[in-house]
């Protein structure tokens, strides 16, 4: 157990009122998660909203309140800090006794492909026998132990938390999804990353980060940050970087080391050449400094390749064998949610993608017109409380690639599922169905309507959610998949005919 004066000792700015000799069993900063003994931290938008939540955590028990400012509470000690979310994350890494350094650990941003990378690279690990965690937007893997998600890089505290549990149960190496939130509040600070990863950047998340420029720069502190904590023996700290996004160089100018690129162009390390998208899959070659390297992947699309050649970079770095690299990333049949593929006898093609920025919806748009014999259908909806600049992008470019487009709701949260439709419109009628397309708010009458619309040889694309199992609304959660949606429909519509009727059971409630 840590004491107050251990956990704070290495805080170069701090105000102390009572004592430091406390025996500290933990950190919190959700007052209804505080046990006793606990230092409570107050993260902007609790102290924020008035001092109950710190009064709360007193009465739960913590010892000490860890604030921005503001009065000492009577009781305890209160240690001030100019950045609690700075402050949470060194004291995260101390109390959980910097479990980074006992791992292999590897960070993957990006706009899009974190989670199929981070699964590729897992994938590489274990096959050389290596004991992995897995830390992501689908789930939380540890040793093969699957844990729930509650962000795709969870608080600094939760996130150490796991790092601890990985070693505890013998891993020896970690992947994990670096969001550009987790980069812009410090949650990953006291992380001792030996390899970064870039797939690319595309607009996104402007709702939190205001700016383009914000944006990349939260996304760019992974890359200038690599080896800024202390250093686990003679291991190299290295980037891996998509060579052909727009943004590449100057990421590289942020990798205090060495970087390897990857991409289609000339200048990139490991490049793709010979590309070949089918339905099943994808073939290229990859050209590496190790040799060539044939590749035939259960994946599909060009973006496929992209997180595909960011795997076998990793393993190139790691030793592995380029024909084991190939074996390994030729036998994954691919990630939940993630251009997944719904089959249950039907004569037409559906797929279910978590594509919900504009640059991954052209993704797999443009990997479905690949292969699409006949019309594509897509059902679509755009978040609420996220980014609304981005909805009529996302409406003009599911114009552009679909010959039908229904339009729905994705998970509306706290705003009118209406009022984001009509944010989307305008893009429709720009693009280049225009008016093919319906508008049905209701995301299972959606998905119904594209399955008895699909005809032999149709491509129906349900984009937005991928693996997610729950619809968030204003004042309620429910099940929701639209996996299990689609094929409960197609079932039915096989007995029944194109006449779907009824609840299926697959997730309206």
């Amino acid at each position: 157990m840590k004491t107050l004066r251990t956990l704070v000792e290495n805080l170069v700015h701090k105000t102390v009122d009572g004592t430091l000799d406390l025996p500290v069993t933990g950190i919190a900063y959700h007052s209804k998660r505080v046990m006793p003994g606990n230092l409570f931290a107050c993260l902007e938008g609790t102290r924020g909203q008035g001092e109950s939540y710190a009064s709360e955590a007193v009465a739960a028990g913590a010892v000490a309140i860890m604030s921005a400012g503001g009065d000492a509470f009577p009781g305890v000690t209160t240690v001030r800090v100019p950045d609690v979310r700075l402050a949470l994350a060194l004291l995260a890494a101390e109390y959980f006794d910097y479990p980074s350094r006992q791992l292999i650990l590897t960070g993957v941003t990006g706009t899009n492909g974190k989670t199929t990378t981070t699964h590729l690279i897992d994938a590489l690990l274990r096959d050389c026998g290596a004991v992995t965690g897995l830390i992501g937007t689908v789930h939380y893997l540890i040793g093969g132990r699957e844990y729930p998600v509650w962000a795709t890089t969870p608080e600094a505290n939760d996130l150490q938390g796991l790092l601890r549990e990985m070693c505890d149960c013998g891993a020896t190496h970690a992947t994990m999804e670096v969001s550009s939130h987790a980069l812009a509040l410090y949650r990953t600070v006291g992380c001792d990353f030996d390899t970064v990863v870039l797939t690319n950047i595309t607009e996104d998340h402007l709702d939190f980060h205001k700016t383009f420029s914000h944006y990349l720069g939260a996304k760019s502190k992974l890359f200038s940050w690599l080896g800024s904590a202390q250093r686990k023996g003679s291991r190299l700290r290295r980037a891996i970087i998509n060579g052909d996004d727009r943004h590449y160089l100057h990421i590289v100018d942020q990798v205090p080391g060495e970087s390897l690129l990857y991409g289609l162009s000339p200048h990139c390390h490991v490049r793709a050449e010979n590309i070949n998208v089918s339905r099943e899959g994808v073939g290229f070659t990859a050209i590496t400094p190790a040799g060539v390297l044939p590749l035939h992947l259960k994946l599909t699309g060009l973006f496929s390749v992209y997180n595909s050649l960011a795997a076998v970079s990793y393993g190139l770095l790691e030793g592995m064998d380029p024909e084991r690299i190939g074996a390994v990333l030729e036998g994954v049949d691919g990630v939940p949610g993630r251009f997944e593929l719904i089959d249950e006898g039907q004569d037409f093609t559906v797929i279910v993608d978590y594509a919900h920025t504009p640059d991954g919806l052209e993704n797999v748009l443009r990997a479905v017109r690949e292969f699409a014999k006949r019309r594509v259908i897509t059902v679509f909806g755009c978040g609420g409380e996220r980014d609304r600049g981005k909805r009529p992008l996302m409406g003009e470019v599911a114009a552009n690639y679909s010959d039908y487009c229904l339009v729905t709701s994705d998970n509306p949260r706290g705003e009118d599922p209406d009022q984001i439709i009509k944010e989307i419109l305008p893009g429709l009628t720009r693009g280049r169905c225009k008016s093919s397309f319906e508008v049905i708010p209701d995301r299972f009458l959606a998905i119904e309507r594209a399955l008895v619309l699909a005809e032999a040889e149709d491509v129906v694309i349900i984009t937005g959610k991928g693996h997610e199992t729950q619809q968030i609304f204003k004042d309620h959660i429910i099940p929701f998949d639209d996996r299990k949606v689609v094929r409960e429909m197609i079932r039915r519509q096989k007995s029944y005919g194109n006449e779907l009727q009824g609840d299926s059971g697959g997730g309206r409630g």
